[in-house]
């Protein structure tokens, strides 16, 4: 990455962009940091840029994982030049970063206006991983307790087990600050608390809500979440369309096996909410398999039989729901979940929201959706919901 114009010809940094710079250098201190997004009338190189200090032959350096919507770039700069780097990078139109130290962490946010603003956290963890090769965290301990206080079976475990896996590739290469989490229908709560148990350990302090309209089953869930000892987890009873998703954004919404338009019902809360990243694992598509009374020229015979309009019917929704998602700003793909031994309905949509909206993709998948609509004579219940690539469905 080029660093831009020299800095003899830039202004001074802000008081604010000194601070975060020195705690990224402090070479006893400094555990990892994160910077994304775009301040007004700023195009940052990147989606997102990750640091940690790294020990090589040549001494401690400054690693630097540049993402830019697809592909990670890393490299290994001298971690003399750690001060410099950030501030290089923040002048080139970066948003907010934050950086965890020892002592605590630090939030760097800028205003509208472009006025940065620091706040200071509690320190969420207590060591630093100089390692050039980082052994990832395991994903699940078979012995877990919470596996056996919902009676997970060894499927259900190769099933949590999976979900993780997607979860962990899904996420940047540093899962950065405490993290909050949305499950919307969370049902039996074991993938809620999987993906809790999961952040308990790479993201301290993250916290997670999940709903559900079964008053029995949250309260069961609730006890067994107690006798687990956490405290960062609620279940609480109410519907999707009238829950309270909290005072920010959810980092994670996810809607895994909510029936039918339930799961319409999470996306566009997920959407509204401009969540961060979105797992949903669909369930029961009887709505549009319901409209599927005629087919475009030359395909009569998909919507002839049954079981083919029915597989059909699922597969044009979930195909609209994610064009739907990708003309609302999210990066998506349809991937199996889990094998089709297990359940048929093994599929999971993924989106990732852009940091930087890309209006050319945002348009594309608007009209990839309308004109599958339009050919299939059909109404997306998501579309009902939040539009095809705006706010308001269209007329």
């Amino acid at each position: 990455m080029s660093p831009g114009p020299d800095r003899a010809d830039r202004p001074s940094p802000p008081d604010e962009w000194r601070r975060v710079a020195a705690a990224v250098a402090d070479r006893e201190r400094f555990v990892s940091a994160t910077i994304s997004g775009a301040r007004r009338g700023a195009h940052p190189p990147a989606e997102r840029v990750t640091l940690r200090p790294v020990e090589l032959r040549a001494g401690l350096h400054l690693q630097v994982s540049t993402f830019d919507g697809d592909t990670t770039d890393v490299a290994n700069v001298a971690f003399d030049a750690a001060s410099d780097r950030v501030i290089d990078l923040l002048g080139s139109g970066y948003a907010s970063m934050y950086v965890r130290t020892l002592d605590g962490d630090l939030q760097l946010r800028h205003s509208k206006k472009g006025a940065p603003h620091v706040t200071r956290h509690r320190p969420s963890t207590d060591h630093v991983d100089t390692s050039h090769d980082r052994r990832k965290p395991r994903l699940l301990d078979p012995e877990a307790p919470f596996l056996t206080a919902v009676g997970a079976d060894r499927a259900k475990r190769r099933q949590v087990e999976r979900f993780l896996e997607i979860l962990t590739h899904t996420w940047p290469d540093e899962w950065g600050p405490p993290l909050r989490v949305v499950d919307l229908g969370c049902g039996s709560g074991v993938l809620t608390m999987a993906t809790h148990h999961l952040l308990r350990e790479v993201a301290p302090g993250s916290t997670t809500l999940g709903i559900d309209t079964k008053a029995a089953l949250m309260e069961r869930l609730t006890g067994v979440v107690a006798d687990l000892g956490w405290d960062d987890i609620e279940l609480r009873v109410g519907t999707i369309a009238d829950a309270d998703l909290g005072p920010r954004a959810p980092d994670l919404v996810l809607a895994l096996h909510a029936c039918d338009t339930a799961t319409d019902d999470a996306l566009a809360r997920a959407i509204e909410a401009d969540a961060r990243v979105i797992l949903a694992a669909p369930c029961c598509q009887h709505d549009l398999q319901a409209q599927l009374d005629r087919a475009p020229p030359g395909l009569d015979p998909l919507v002839r039989h049954g079981i083919v309009r029915e597989r059909l019917g699922d597969l044009l929704t979930d195909t609209l729901r994610a064009e739907i998602l990708r003309a609302h700003g999210y990066r998506t793909d349809v991937i199996e979940f889990v094998s089709t031994e297990h359940t048929a309905k093994n599929l999971l949509i993924r989106a990732v929201r852009r940091d930087r909206r890309d209006p050319v993709d945002a348009d594309a998948g608007a009209t990839a959706a309308r004109e599958l609509a339009a050919a299939w004579g059909v109404e997306p219940a998501l579309a009902r919901r939040v539009g095809f690539g705006g706010p308001d469905p269209p007329g």
